[in-house]
């Protein structure tokens, strides 16, 4: 921190610099600019235009929480912890001050996709998005386009909207779809589904949640007056068609001048009422799209719906309840995506049959108060938190939630080893694969352990592997190791690691490394410390996901791959993603067959 007389804080009875640089991670905004007018010391110290220290722990405060596993933990032991974006912008950045970093990373920072643009899984469609060119997009012939093959700019906020509402804190790849965190503290999910109409680790198989529209659908349509339709001792009733009346009495017949008998049904006067009327205003209430795209949408949790735990079963929304969740972090897995709030109350999106979030709570372990989850994670198909003081917690379901609850108890595993708060065997990283299956590494750094089937193994790697074990990165095919002189790459079969795959990731330029990288199925997408995109696996189905551009420009003209199949295409090496000189690549995220980035303009 700035030097500051430490006599003058003794006078003044006031913090010595050491303690109020310790105390900032907690304090918000409002709360500096008020320390900073509490007396002329304060006002120093915490000036808010000038202060490098203020302006680097409101960066952190906004774009370098450590909450995901996107990034491992901050050991005491490191002389510099940097996050992957403060690595890329001090090295492609260096003369700007904190404060301008924060300023152009909240502003100038946009959300790029590309890969496969089944059901608008991009945030957009090949029809729909203004800046998608022919060359941009993979297909057969003019008609059918299965793919986009190229970083490309996501229609978002204007540029006129407000700051904390169009600034991207994070963004999460799962199977079908993106999840984008706001510095608002919403959350927006790309296309209709998230799920891909997969189940996800929500109530156990043959259980569901309550669904209280059903229950509002099914008492509108009988509090609706039932229609007879004229017939013989058969009639056919129908409901909720007509606004007159049920005729109480004997049928109503007419007959015809030979006597015979004509059935039909009355005649109505003018349309009928819309009985669905006040379920159909709930839900345009309660959908939040990004201006000018309807691709995007706004996430939401069931706290925000009365209906959801009023006995009355009000479909009234409150504006306050609507938008008073913030949320803090997000990851996402393939038809599942898990959030954390600025409570640190955890909620899960994990099954097709509601678009609301969960609230999740492990009732058999200490309160949250005591033991607050630190860091939240999504496998393949389960969850995963690091709460304190407890370890690593996994789980796959949870229980149905009945009538007017709003939180659901999960049905988890404490990792064994994995709860020490200190030393060298204190968890540092941790990745999630499948089946509840979960890697990770300690403070020693010199040794990967797995965590399957109940039980805790450690690794055996081979003496190639040079250096410390910093970070470990899961991919569904594939595990990275990160040290703190390599990078390698080990695959994975069934959550089992395939030893003779075992290589190191070696990059065209030398002075460049690998500082992080997300998976789809088959592809990975990494980020360098120069702000650079590489990518290689397989592109599946013309998707597009390498970003690299056409199959046929990839394969039969600058040859960087192979064909693997009629439509697939694939790339064995880590192959630089081509990005304009004036940009910089600030995170990555990958899911499915598609990919995505946030990309700044320097």
């Amino acid at each position: 921190m700035e030097k500051f007389n430490q006599d003058e804080a003794r006078k003044g009875l006031s913090l010595l610099p050491d303690i109020v640089q310790t105390l900032l991670p907690y304090l918000d905004l409002e709360d500096i600019r008020s320390l900073s007018l509490t007396n002329k010391y304060y006002h120093r110290l915490l000036n808010i235009k000038e202060s490098g220290t203020v302006w680097h722990e409101l960066f952190h405060k906004a774009y370098g929480r450590l909450l995901t596993d996107d990034e491992p933990f901050q050991n005491r032991e490191a002389e510099k912890f940097q996050t992957c974006c403060e690595v890329v912008l001090t090295h492609t950045l260096p003369t700007l001050t904190w404060h301008e970093l924060y300023e152009k990373r909240s502003s100038d920072a946009k959300f790029y996709t590309w890969g496969c643009l089944k059901h608008a899984r991009l945030g957009y469609t090949a029809i729909s998005n203004p800046n998608l060119t022919d060359d941009d997009l993979n297909g057969t012939g003019t008609r059918f386009k299965f793919g986009v093959n190229k970083p490309t700019l996501v229609p978002w906020f204007p540029e006129n909207a407000n700051i904390n509402h169009k600034a991207i804190r994070q963004i999460s790849g799962g199977g079908f779809s993106f999840q984008v965190l706001t510095c608002a503290g919403k959350i927006y999910s790309t296309g209709p589904t998230y799920t891909g109409g997969h189940r996800g680790p929500g109530p156990r198989e043959g259980e569901s949640d309550f669904n209280p529209f059903r229950e509002a659908i099914q008492r509108m349509e009988h509090s609706w007056p039932r229609i007879l339709t004229a017939g013989g001792p058969t009639s056919i009733n129908t409901t909720g068609t007509f606004p007159q009346p049920l005729v109480h009495g004997p049928t109503p017949t007419n007959r015809d001048s030979s006597g015979h008998s004509t059935n039909h049904t009355s005649i109505t006067d003018g349309p009928h009422e819309n009985i669905y009327q006040q379920l159909q205003e709930l839900e345009q209430s309660a959908t939040e799209l990004v201006p000018g795209n309807k691709h995007i949408r706004r996430m939401f949790s069931r706290c925000s719906f009365p209906i959801y735990y009023r006995h009355d079963h009000s479909l009234q929304i409150d504006p306050e309840k609507l938008g008073a969740i913030k949320f803090v972090a997000v990851s996402s897995g393939r038809s599942h995506f898990l959030a954390l709030d600025d409570n640190n109350e955890l909620y899960s999106w994990d099954t097709a049959e509601s678009e609301h979030g969960i609230k999740i709570l492990f009732d058999d372990l200490p309160l949250k108060e005591t033991n607050p989850i630190v860091k939240i994670a999504c496998g393949w198909d389960f969850n995963c938190v690091y709460i304190y003081d407890i370890g690593l917690v996994v789980w796959k379901e949870r229980d149905a939630l009945q009538e007017g609850e709003l939180a659901s108890n999960a049905h988890c595993m404490v990792v064994p080893k994995s709860g020490d708060t200190g030393g060298e065997n204190k968890v540092l990283d941790f990745a999630c694969t499948q089946n509840n299956c979960v890697y990770f590494i300690t403070n020693k750094g010199d040794k990967l352990y797995s965590y399957n089937l109940g039980l805790v193994e450690s690794v055996d790697l081979p003496p190639m592997l040079d250096g410390k074990l910093e970070k470990i990165v899961a991919c569904f095919s594939c595990l990275v190791l990160f040290t703190d002189h390599n990078c390698y790459t080990v695959g994975l079969r069934d959550s089992n690691i395939d030893m003779d795959s075992f290589s190191q990731l070696v990059l065209d330029d030398p002075e460049d490394h690998i500082i992080s990288l997300k998976g789809g199925d088959y592809h990975v997408v990494a980020l360098t410390k120069k702000g650079q995109i590489y990518t290689w696996g397989i592109e599946s189905q013309f998707s597009g996901c390498l970003g690299l551009g056409r199959p046929q420009h990839v394969v039969d003209e600058v040859h960087l791959g192979t064909w693997n199949g009629p439509r697939n295409v694939k790339v064995l090496k880590p192959t630089k993603v081509p990005l304009d000189d004036k940009y910089v690549c600030l995170a990555v995220a990958a899911g499915g067959w598609q990919s995505g980035a946030i990309i700044m303009k320097k």
